[in-house]
């Protein structure tokens, strides 16, 4: 009785689309305009906010939120862009630190708006967009060839010889459609959206018939689910399909979480270029004494923790390197100056060295056993990068690839970045106040040598001059201000004591 009362009311609808319980060619007809309308919006949405690649994604929901803005604001958004933010820094004479915090503060004062009617508004057309998202990229045009097989949307822009189909294969379908379009509505913010999305997506502003042809998609997209598949008669051909009017009837949940995201983007974003920025500064501050230091000696690559493995990041992630240039400048150093007849020295004072004193016997060795170890901890830092190992190269990689499909990966990549700049902050630390308290004590050394009795060690004059160590230990000699440029250097990067100058 209640399927003969739900049959018969299908059959009075104006669009006639069931009759002796069989669906008509209107109906046909209806998934037909569907299919031609939404095709062209999945189109747009499926290259923009409803791709397959999350970050894609985001950049496009990001430029929609942009727009927002009024033009005073966006003036001052594109101003703390990476670039700019850094021109700014090196071209002013104020403090580094002081514009940091200016354009912090900046940025505080614009992502406050986005608490504003405006806002909320972008975000809620976000979420209407999503589910807009699903709906166009349904397959209409598997209904349609149930009615009429050689319909293939390409050679044919109308139904042909259409056949009458019963309810009850369609009502799985029918359910899945009915999941999706919950409170669904059509609106002229989303219109104007779409517009705003293809125009972002290829660069230039649309013409007037572009825009007009959206509208009209749209506007045939809304009259169908509001005037034809409304969700009461989907409700019944689902029923009427599955001969069951107790079926349990569930809407899709959209939520936006667009604002949110993009706060956490800036600011991830701010906070990843300010660090790079002040690596940069320092970097461009010491070039000039890099270069006068090596000459034309090229700085020594460190595997993965490059440049290179850099701009990987910095295109797919909010993330960096950010101690790149200080451990280069360690290892290009101990490359050109702690050479092997330099370490010979320093290991036989070590060895063959009559030590007045054995406190200073034992933090002198300490220091050069520290100091052959640079060597061995700048290799495992780099071995740490292959497979197996605690930053695995192929791994980073990996999570990069996988945050386009899932965010998770992204906070992931976020804390496997952290963990290896520590590491080489540390080890960028550790070596160079090695470094600095092996210049102090080489220092004390040469002039103790240059005293008629020595005080710290008393061979060290037979020791300097002997065969064996004479052009190691003049190389020394000669390199001391060198070494003093490399501890000025590392000062940028790294906390040591004051260089003194003469050693007195």
């Amino acid at each position: 009785m209640e399927m003969h009362k739900i049959e018969n009311e299908l059959k009075i609808l104006p669009s006639q689309i069931i009759k002796n319980g069989l669906l008509q060619p209107n109906f046909a007809e209806i998934f037909r305009v569907l299919y031609e309308n939404t095709k062209p919006i999945d189109d747009i949405l499926s290259r923009t906010i409803s791709s397959e690649d999350i970050q894609r994604n985001a950049r496009f929901e990001n430029e929609l939120i942009l727009t927002g803005f009024d033009a005073e604001s966006q003036d001052k958004m594109e101003k703390l862009e990476y670039e700019n933010r850094k021109s700014e820094i090196m071209e002013s004479d104020t403090a580094m630190n002081k514009l940091l915090e200016t354009q912090k503060r900046s940025l505080e004062s614009l992502l406050k708006q986005l608490n504003s009617p405006g806002f909320i508004k972008i975000d809620d057309t976000l979420c209407s967009l999503k589910q807009l998202a699903d709906i166009c990229h349904f397959n209409y045009i598997n209904i349609v060839r149930l009615f009429d097989q050689d319909f293939d949307g390409l050679t044919s822009s109308s139904l042909g010889v259409v056949g009458f189909v019963s309810p009850q294969p369609l009502a799985p379908i029918l359910q899945d459609l009915y999941y999706l379009t919950g409170n669904f509505h059509i609106n002229q913010a989303e219109v104007r959206a779409v517009c705003a999305l293809k125009q972002i997506l290829h660069g230039k502003r649309l013409d007037e018939a572009e825009k007009e042809s959206i509208s009209k998609n749209l506007k045939m997209i809304n009259s169908v689910f509001s005037q034809y598949l409304t969700s009461d008669v989907l409700k019944k051909l689902i029923c009427l399909g599955r001969k069951d009017t107790n079926i349990t009837f569930q809407f899709a949940t959209y939520r936006s979480n667009s604002l949110k995201n993009f706060i956490e983007y800036m600011q991830k974003r701010f906070a990843s270029d300010t660090e790079r920025i002040k690596g940069e500064v320092k970097d461009y501050t010491v070039s000039f004494e890099i270069k006068e230091l090596f000459g034309n000696e090229p700085l020594e690559l460190i595997h993965v923790y490059n440049a290179d493995t850099n701009e990987f990041l910095r295109v797919n992630t909010p993330y960096s390197f950010v101690w790149i240039t200080p451990l280069q400048v360690i290892k290009t150093f101990m490359s050109v100056f702690m050479t092997s007849s330099v370490r010979t020295v320093l290991n036989n004072i070590v060895i063959e060295g009559f030590f007045n004193n054995q406190n200073y016997k034992a933090d002198f060795s300490s220091t050069i056993y520290a100091l052959n170890e640079i060597d061995n901890q700048i290799k495992e830092f780099e071995e740490s990068f292959g497979r197996g190992g605690k930053n695995n190269e192929a791994e980073l990689r990996g999570l990069v690839q996988d945050s386009r499909t899932n965010a998770d990966f992204l906070k992931k990549v976020g804390t496997m970045v952290d963990n290896i700049n520590n590491q080489a902050h540390k080890l960028i630390q550790e070596t160079s106040k090695t470094l600095y308290q092996l210049y102090l004590e080489i220092g004390e050394l040469i002039i103790d040598s240059k005293k008629s009795k020595s005080d710290m060690v008393s061979n060290i004059k037979v020791l300097l001059s002997s065969a064996r160590n004479h052009d190691g230990a003049g190389m020394i000699e000669q390199q001391q201000e060198n070494w003093k440029l490399f501890l000025k250097i590392m000062k940028n990067y790294a906390i040591i004591g004051e260089i003194d100058k003469d050693h007195e």
